[in-house]
């Protein structure tokens, strides 16, 4: 994976930091090349495979849906954060770096013009009542907010913490929430895949099921409304899509479990169905070993007598790989856009 520079920016202010302060993780975090601990950092982070490869280093570090409610506020001397791509998820690590911030505290936000650096630095100006200093590194800026001894101007995060209902599966709600791809729509690639559901198996029925890379549990809750009886678990390294998937699960009466765990690597039981649509949909070549990752758990975690359903971009070879590790690749459906790809052993 290619360095975030972004990203790195921030090392040498986290490295040299000598008070209390707050590292917030995301995604960016994972395949870092991550600095040394620094035991008066504490780093909350989204993604699991991100909180484990940092307490492997002797980080403090926890997996939660970016939940402060531990840290006391008024704490913090700083909070480093480089932006994430999703609006609310920023607007709540600012509004959270207002309450947990000491008066005269620093937040740290980088980022890439394009990914609105400059209009989230002002923004958290006005959130922590001062101006912002921002620097240009190369293509990158580095921002910093001094927490001034005044009344916060909390931004809009859309309740971020808040599960919310956005759609239906026969007459059931479908709960989700910000943080997590895609949270507020279904995909039109897993729906191409719900579409098989059908055809796929008309005369056996899997009684055992995985969502692999699960985001809010679109696949687990279509599966469970073709196949009501199967054991059904769902999993993923994001932290908002477990909770909402968890609640789905719930909601809908789903026999199973909610795994946090990064491409399955922690799993060892076998499914007699298998179903993914990876977190990629462009940059191939870049994600090949991403992409290798799903085709290999998929491989290993597929039951002799099981089916694995990868839906993806209509561009991404997927069919190489699979034929890689499986016996028979066959594509079910190609809307032009998404392909449905089926894999047995």
């Amino acid at each position: 994976m290619s360095a975030d520079n972004s990203l790195e920016l921030l090392f040498s202010q986290i490295q040299q930091q000598q008070t209390p302060a707050l590292w917030v993780l995301d995604e960016h975090g994972s395949g870092a090349s991550l600095p040394p601990a620094n035991p008066l950092v504490r780093v909350v982070s989204n993604r699991s495979d991100v909180a484990e490869a940092l307490k492997k280093k002797g980080w403090q570090a926890e997996f939660s849906d970016h939940d402060f409610s531990s840290i006391p506020d008024g704490s913090l001397d700083r909070v480093f954060f480089r932006i994430a791509k999703e609006k609310p998820l920023v607007h709540h690590i600012i509004n959270s770096a207002a309450q947990l911030l000491k008066s005269g505290g620093q937040l740290l936000l980088s980022g890439g013009k394009q990914q609105g650096i400059k209009t989230y630095a002002k923004n958290a100006g006005r959130c922590l009542g001062s101006k912002e200093q921002v620097k240009k590194h190369g293509k990158d800026y580095l921002a910093i907010i001094t927490r001034e001894a005044c009344e916060a101007t909390l931004l809009d995060d859309k309740q971020y913490h808040q599960l919310r209902t956005f759609a239906e599966i026969n007459q059931q709600p479908l709960y989700s929430k910000p943080g997590q791809y895609g949270w507020d729509k279904i995909d039109l690639g897993s729906q191409l895949l719900a579409e098989q559901l059908k055809s796929i198996m008309p005369y056996k029925r899997p009684n055992t099921i995985l969502d692999l890379g699960c985001g809010y549990g679109y696949l687990a809750s279509m599966a469970h409304q073709q196949f009501p009886e199967a054991n059904i678990t769902a999993t993923d390294n994001n932290a908002a899509a477990l909770l909402a998937c968890a609640k789905n699960f719930d909601i809908q009466g789903i026999e199973g479990e909610v795994v946090p765990d990064n491409c399955a690597s922690k799993l060892s039981g076998r499914y007699k169905l298998i179903l993914c649509n990876p977190p990629f949909h462009q940059g191939f070549d870049v994600e090949r070993d991403l992409t290798e990752q799903f085709v290999l758990a998929a491989r290993r975690l597929c039951h002799k007598n099981g089916t694995v359903l990868f839906v993806v971009n209509v561009f991404i070879p997927i069919e190489r790989l699979g034929l890689e590790s499986f016996s028979k690749v066959d594509i079910l459906s190609n809307s032009g856009k998404f392909k449905v790809v089926a894999m047995t052993l």
